[in-house]
């Protein structure tokens, strides 16, 4: 690998480079740029992670860190983003003196899923508190045997078929729900897919005979199992799923909220996560399975914990966690606020540029982890090739969701409350009032007829709507 200082240097340059772009690109509105950066960062993982792997004998130490760090820095900015935003909404000169504790207390209380208008009279805090704990569990734990295996695999090998297989079963699960559709295009796309990760396979010797091969093969099927959880159980979460419904609820002015409330919900998830760890350790460590591959493991994670020090003042276990985790959610996140419209949605760019992570893990493979030797070059060209062919494949299928025009009339006094609850959905792209029969105009974009009529039922339950009309838009090619 490139010697320590040198990588440090070449690491910084590229975060900076990236975390300038990203801005530029947000504060541009073009903000799936932004998106593109932060796969990019994420997939640079794998750096930081190479250099700790030398140094710690425990891989549960180095996910145990990065949980670490991510709480603090994800806390650090919750703090300041909120005292910015105190100090933006009062007036006065010298009113910024009068920030306190809890004001703090308050701001923090306000975007959290348990608490004040959030939580319904008919349901318990404490399905979100274990919504949340079974979200960090999920996590870490996928990190960690990603982690592994990327010690036993590689880090091409894992990063290609980690993406590609988490890809198709979360595709496979939204189309069992009815939340995606197939067609020719869909099932091209994961065809492609397959045929990456099987080049992938044969183009390095790996073989599942081999020992180290079989538990590496396990550590990848744990993650893609945990990961695919994470991802599934996120969008669980009535806060999640409705959050810009409800934003209404808070009165707050400043326009930057939603990146502060995702942030604390990233701050708890990574909190869980650290809990959930350190429970775990404990439970193991009092089992007798001291002799098993998981026991061994913990009894290293222990006895490096007594050497806490020195790990966390490692420069590179604070680039894991901050350069390579928190920064990139927040520039994530940032992409998400003020998204500009008449363009696919947010989580539709999400879901194309997913798959430039794993071109960064292989950059880094080659690169810091000299991993090129193990492959026959040409069939992973091939692989890298057809991924690349997926994104255009995706970017053409979202284009060509579902559009519709729905024509409401809305009673003249819940106008405004209407339209200021309807302004947040992620899937209306254009909304205004009109004259005439109707006095309010949607435009939405989905990705099915069944998510369609879903939003149009929920739209008559609205005792605020008088009548409605929806059309479904084409474009007509010229």
């Amino acid at each position: 690998m490139i010697d320590d200082f040198s990588s440090l240097v070449f690491f910084n340059i590229i975060t900076v480079i990236l975390l300038i772009l990203s801005l530029i690109s947000i504060k541009k509105k073009v903000n799936f740029i932004a998106i593109l950066i932060t796969t990019i960062m994420w997939g640079l993982i794998p750096w930081p992670f190479l250099y700790l792997n030398e140094t710690l004998n425990s891989i549960l130490m180095v996910a145990f860190m990065r949980t670490l760090l991510s709480i603090i820095g994800a806390f650090f900015f919750i703090f300041i983003s909120l005292i910015l935003s105190s100090l933006y909404n009062r007036k006065g000169k010298w009113s910024w003196f009068q920030y306190s504790f809890q004001d703090f207390k308050k701001q923090i209380t306000s975007n959290l899923p348990l608490s004040g208008i959030l939580t319904s009279k008919r349901k318990s805090r404490i399905p979100y508190l274990v919504y949340y704990f079974s979200l960090g569990i999920f996590y870490v734990v996928s990190i960690y045997f990603y982690f592994k295996a990327y010690q036993i695999l590689g880090i091409i090998f894992s990063a290609i078929l980690n993406t590609v297989g988490s890809i198709i079963i979360v595709a496979l699960w939204n189309l069992s729900r009815r939340l995606e559709y197939m067609d020719s295009i869909k099932f091209s796309y994961l065809s492609l897919f397959v045929i990456a990760g099987v080049l992938t396979i044969i183009s390095t010797p790996l073989t599942i005979n081999s020992e180290a091969s079989f538990y590496g093969f396990i550590a990848l099927g744990m993650t893609l199992i945990f990961w695919v959880l994470f991802i599934i159980i996120s969008g669980f979460d009535e806060f999640t799923a409705y959050e810009k419904e409800r934003i209404l609820g808070f009165r707050d002015k400043n326009t930057n909220f939603q990146l502060t409330k995702s942030i604390v919900k990233i701050f708890f998830f990574f909190l869980s996560s650290f809990l959930g760890l350190i429970i775990f350790s404990l439970i193991i460590e009092i089992l007798p399975l001291e002799s098993t591959t998981i026991g061994i493991e913990i009894k290293n994670f222990l006895l490096e914990y007594q050497n806490f020090p020195a790990i966390i003042f490692n420069i590179w276990t604070w680039v894991l966690g901050i350069e390579s985790t928190i920064i990139p959610y927040i520039v994530y996140f940032s992409s998400q606020n003020n998204w500009p419209s008449r363009r696919l949605k947010w989580d539709q760019w999400v879901a194309i540029l997913a798959v430039f992570e794993p071109f960064t893990s292989i950059f880094v493979g080659f690169v810091i982890s000299n991993e090129g030797v193990r492959y026959d070059l040409i069939l992973l060209s091939m692989a890298i090739i057809i991924l690349s062919i997926t994104i255009l494949l995706r970017y053409y299928h979202e284009k060509n969701s579902l559009k519709s025009i729905i024509f409401l009339k809305v009673k003249s006094n819940r106008l405004n409350d209407l339209i200021n609850r309807l302004k947040y959905n992620p899937n209306i792209i254009e909304l205004k009032t009109i004259s005439g029969k109707y006095n309010v105009l949607i435009r939405t974009f989905f990705q099915s007829n069944y998510l369609l009529q879903n939003f149009i039922e929920k739209l008559k339950q609205l005792d605020s709507i008088l009548d409605m009309e929806n059309l479904i838009e084409f474009e007509v090619k010229k």
